[in-house]
């Protein structure tokens, strides 16, 4: 497939490369009362694209260019309370061992009988509309978020999609998360705790299962697919995300590179759209 150039370079971009003047803070993130590792927390700068997430057994090793040193780390996981340390005071500990506060999610569900579902719609990029893929090298916290727009409300979640094009990596982890749109239009605060997927070794449409969430929207909401755990080979593997060229959807369609980074719309071509999408029924 075509590999675009502006997908190429904007990716090699960002890439963290750790120069000399980089500091570097390692530790792990747990549940302030059990004790236990937290997987897959948000780790970053606020609007800045530095960050990564925890792995599954709650490490985290994370850059800091010393530009940021005044700044603050934010950790954030759905199913716990934001916690901002400031950068400086973790540099100077010894040992870092992050603790986070449970707290609940109110979800959006209900109880879903066949016979409330009406009609079903597929949003998103669709099927036969792609055009090419980029190549990508995401590192841990990178994201994808597509605005789903239904038209009519209330819609039963059903499933999540994204097509992948070549892909030689043996380990590529994912996470769904379902956020609301805000007032600017871009993606916003989670809505459930999000599912995890793998895609090592896969190809074409990749279907995520939704529906034991039991998740109902009431107004238009993103898709976001998170980047949690790729290994690439020494060899070089490459994962590639179907893409398609149009000026016409809107902005619709944002990407960050870091865990808290800068959503941005698309790419700097402003016109390469990654296949997302995502499958609702309608509810009378």
């Amino acid at each position: 497939m075509n590999t675009p150039l502006s997908c190429l370079l904007f990716y090699m971009s960002s890439i963290a490369l750790c120069s000399s003047q980089d500091q570097i803070i390692e530790g792990v993130v747990v549940d302030a009362k059990t004790r236990r590792p937290i997987a897959y927390v948000s780790i970053g700068i606020e609007e800045q694209n530095v960050g990564t997430v925890s792995n599954a057994a709650g490490l985290f090793r994370l850059a800091i260019p010393t530009r940021f040193s005044s700044d603050s780390l934010t950790f954030a996981e759905v199913t716990h309370a934001r916690r901002k340390l400031p950068i400086a005071s973790l540099l100077n500990s010894s040992e870092i061992v992050i603790e986070l506060e449970e707290t609940v999610l109110e979800l959006r569900t209900v109880e879903i009988t066949g016979k409330q579902k009406k009609s079903y719609k597929k949003l998103g990029v669709k099927p036969m509309f792609y055009w090419g893929s980029c190549y990508t090298k995401f590192k841990g916290g990178a994201q994808i978020a597509h605005l789903m727009e239904a038209g009519t409300y209330p819609v039963f979640l059903s499933k999540a999609k994204v097509k992948i094009g070549d892909n030689t990596v043996e380990k590529a982890k994912l996470r769904v998360r379902i956020m609301e749109k805000t007032k600017k239009g871009l993606p916003g605060a989670d809505l459930f705790k999000g599912v995890l997927f793998d895609i090592a070794l896969q190809e074409g449409w990749v279907e995520v299962d939704l529906s034991h969430t039991n998740l109902v929207l009431t107004e238009d909401f993103f898709i976001c697919f998170e980047f949690l755990d790729v290994s690439w080979d020494s060899a070089g593997g490459y994962l590639s995300i179907v893409c398609w060229e149009t000026r016409q959807l809107g902005k619709k369609q944002f990407v960050r590179t870091a865990s808290f980074g800068r959503w941005q719309y698309a790419l700097p071509a402003q016109n390469h759209i990654y296949a997302a999408g995502a499958e609702v029924y309608e509810l009378k």
